[in-house]
């Protein structure tokens, strides 16, 4: 997108390449086949508009899409979207009527969850699949692996009343991209409960463990779905080297407009505190994007952004609203011109690994941080 395809009136926006989103999940799929795809749209589609990053995605024909609250669900099916929905946090005996209602998948995680939603859906002479998470170390939510000598048999007597029946098992490993062993560990705590639920007569018809790091660290750990999230969205590059899948295509870059430039003599403070201070006499540009955007806050000078195709330095303290440049090496720099703050631009490249490092956060966080105040452009899908 150029400069003029944005709203000439917007200071900031985020630009979404759903091509390059589809393409992502495209080589996930070809990597990991014949396991199938529920590729996860929650929190807004990381941050980048659930509605569109989903229908974009359903043209991949996944098992079914992953979400976490009832409300990121039933948003897709107000906007169209039929797939299989999976609601993946826990929440089941609140939020029994709202799942039921916006025809979700649900995700049972404990044996009180389960025997409440058995006698709600019994109630009402149905039946309703469900999705058994397996705690085999994160600690969050689902059956724990440990003590699976104990809840298998009530599981079991649950389902033989016929109210549930199990669709999937699924675990979610915490380590996958930085310990083997320990990853290794909860798999086979996994693999161990799924034998005692099939021993009990529980048919397990799929399962999945794999997340991002999963999928890029380990082809074993496939099995019959896997949960693509942060690579699928420009995030992990450089971490599938060695693994089954090459550096993802970007998906999200950032682009904001400079509303002034102002040549500032040597020894002028700059932003809140005052931590940089002129050199010499600069040209320092200021931007109408902050914090309050998604611009990791940092004190003092840190990061870049590409103007006219040269990296150039951010000076002092982010603002809430707002972003000073030093541009003294780029000529013709005029108000209203736009600035890459993530994303390519010529030659030059600025990274989420790059915002995560100087906000001292993780891809994810910087993703989804983006707010509403920046409006999202989309590029169509062009698969083939």
């Amino acid at each position: 997108m150029d400069e003029n395809s944005a709203d000439q009136y917007t200071r900031a926006w985020l630009e979404v390449d759903l091509d390059a989103l589809v393409q992502n999940a495209q080589e996930v799929a070809k990597r990991v086949a014949p396991a199938r795809l529920i590729p996860m749209v929650k929190a807004n589609g990381y941050g980048l508009g659930a509605v569109e990053v989903a229908g974009a995605l359903t043209r991949l024909e996944p098992y079914a899409l992953g979400v976490a609250t009832p409300g990121e669900g039933i948003e897709l099916r107000d906007a169209g979207i039929e797939e299989r929905i999976i609601v993946f946090a826990p929440g089941v005996i609140g939020e029994a009527e709202a799942l039921l209602a916006g025809r979700l998948d649900i995700s049972v995680f404990s044996l009180s969850s389960l025997r409440a939603l058995d006698s709600r859906v019994r109630e009402n002479g149905g039946s309703v699949g469900i999705h058994l998470e397996i705690d085999t170390g994160m600690g969050r939510a689902g059956f724990i692996a440990s003590a699976a000598e104990e809840w298998v048999p009530q599981v079991a007597r649950i389902i033989e009343r016929g109210g549930v029946c199990v669709e999937s098992a699924f675990t979610h490993f915490h380590s996958a991209a930085e310990d083997g062993a320990v990853t290794a560990f909860q798999f086979k705590q996994f693999e161990a409960s799924l034998t005692l639920l099939e021993s009990a007569g529980v048919t397990v018809p799929l399962r999945h463990a794999s997340n991002s790091d999963a999928i890029l660290h380990d082809r074993q750990y496939h099995l019959d779905l896997v949960r693509p999230g942060i690579y699928m969205y420009g995030g992990r590059r450089g971490t599938g080297i060695n693994g089954p899948l090459p550096d993802p295509k970007v998906v999200a870059s950032v682009r904001a407009r400079i509303l002034e430039v102002r040549s500032l003599a040597a020894g002028a403070t700059l932003s809140y505190g005052a931590k940089y201070v002129t050199r010499r006499e600069e040209s320092i540009a200021t931007l109408g994007i902050g914090y309050a955007d998604g611009i990791p806050w940092r004190p003092g000078s840190q990061g870049h952004a590409i103007v006219r195709g040269t990296r150039v330095p951010i000076r002092g303290s982010v603002c809430m609203d707002m972003t000073l440049l030093d541009v003294s090496a780029v000529s013709s720099v005029e108000p209203w011109s736009v600035v890459t703050l993530l994303g390519s631009e010529g030659d030059e490249e600025i990274t989420l690994a790059d915002l995560a490092e100087i906000g001292q956060t993780i891809e994810y966080e910087i993703l989804t941080g983006f707010s509403q105040r920046v409006p999202r452009y989309y590029s169509p899908y062009l698969g083939a």
